[in-house]
């Protein structure tokens, strides 16, 4: 356990780690640090340190700890020496909202060295936990995970997502790939690993079209995608030119109800977001993608958002002489009930 210990490196040895590293080649520490909103990023770096504490210690513990609703005494309770010692991860969510019992359990615990435990804080902006990060500085493994915005930002994601695959893919492609699925960094990496995954050799504009372009389906859920995330003017800005390009109020609804039920689904689920695919009839990679956006959401929400999907699908099917203003209404509450 010790020489595991020190393979993954000291706390406090006053030597400060490297900062903004990148989530595809960052190894586990003992303290680290994910710090930016980008969800994507934060859950591809938790995956790939879960992975590797995994093939290091199979029988590793995992915990996700939400530092909002945490008690005085929890996180030490988890970081405690287990009956039969097995290596534990730790994951603290939403340091932005943290407790105050939390914090002050976080910053005792970075001065009492706890064997075999790895605890991930994440921070997604903002002064809340601000004195943790201060303490966290020179301790901690730090990962970017800061917004990815704009076409060039997601353009370079993608660049950099195929150099660490080793596989090529033409400049055209990239770009009717952005095009298709360059909603959310969410969206366009799930979009990517899908291709990389089913097309062998060098992906062609051919190969993102026949996946990703040029359906009725792929524009439809380009709007329930926004509405779920909760943003509100892009939903209903895509779901207007969808409307003008010919894709019925109806293909819109359908896309709301599944994205809905996936939402609803992994709201309440605890397990991984493949388990869901075949109660669901979904791709586990399309749950893996819906499962970021989940996160934002209560069951009880998810609920009443799906509820006001179905009285759209009915207006849209003829209970409404102005179907098209109904699925658009019900787009704003969706969009409303998303989580922040």
């Amino acid at each position: 356990m010790a020489a595991q210990s020190q393979r993954r490196g000291g706390r406090g040895s006053g030597r400060g780690a490297p900062v903004g590293e990148d989530f595809r080649t960052v190894e586990p520490a003992p303290l680290m640090l994910l710090r930016g909103p980008e969800d994507y990023v934060a859950s591809r770096a938790v995956d790939r340190i879960r992975s590797a504490l995994r093939e290091r210690t199979p029988d590793l513990e995992y915990t996700r700890l939400d530092a909002a609703q945490a008690a005085a005494g929890e996180l030490p309770t988890l970081a405690s020496p287990s009956l039969f010692g097995e290596d534990r991860l730790i994951v603290v969510e939403d340091l932005a909202q943290t407790t105050d019992a939390l914090l002050n359990d976080a910053l005792a615990f970075l001065e009492d060295s706890s064997e075999g435990v790895t605890v991930v804080f994440r921070h997604t902006g903002g002064n809340r936990g601000k004195k943790l990060l201060d303490a966290l500085t020179g301790r901690a493994v730090v990962v970017d995970c800061a917004a990815v915005k704009s076409d060039a930002e997601k353009m370079d994601f993608l660049r950099r997502e195929i150099r660490a695959a080793g596989r090529d893919m033409r400049p055209d492609a990239a770009r009717a790939l952005l095009a298709a699925a360059g909603g959310t960094l969410s969206d366009l990496g799930g979009a990517l690993r899908q291709l990389l995954r089913d097309v062998p050799g060098e992906i062609t504009e051919e190969h993102v079209d026949t996946y990703h372009g040029g359906r009725v389906e792929a524009t439809a859920f380009k709007v329930a995608d926004a509405a779920f995330e909760g943003r509100a003017d892009a939903a209903v800005r895509l779901y207007r030119h969808a409307l003008a390009t010919g894709v019925s109020p109806i293909w819109v609804t359908a896309a709301l109800a599944r994205k809905g039920r996936q939402i609803a689904a992994l709201s309440d689920h605890r397990g991984s977001p493949d388990s869901l695919a075949a109660v669901l009839g979904a791709p586990p990679w399309q749950l893996r993608q819906a499962a970021e956006t989940a996160r934002r959401w209560q069951p009880q929400r998810a609920a009443g958002a799906l509820e006001a999907v179905a009285r759209a699908d009915a207006e849209a099917k003829g209970a409404s002489r102005t179907p098209e203003f109904a699925v658009e209404r019900a787009l704003g509450v969706v969009a409303a009930a998303a989580g922040r």
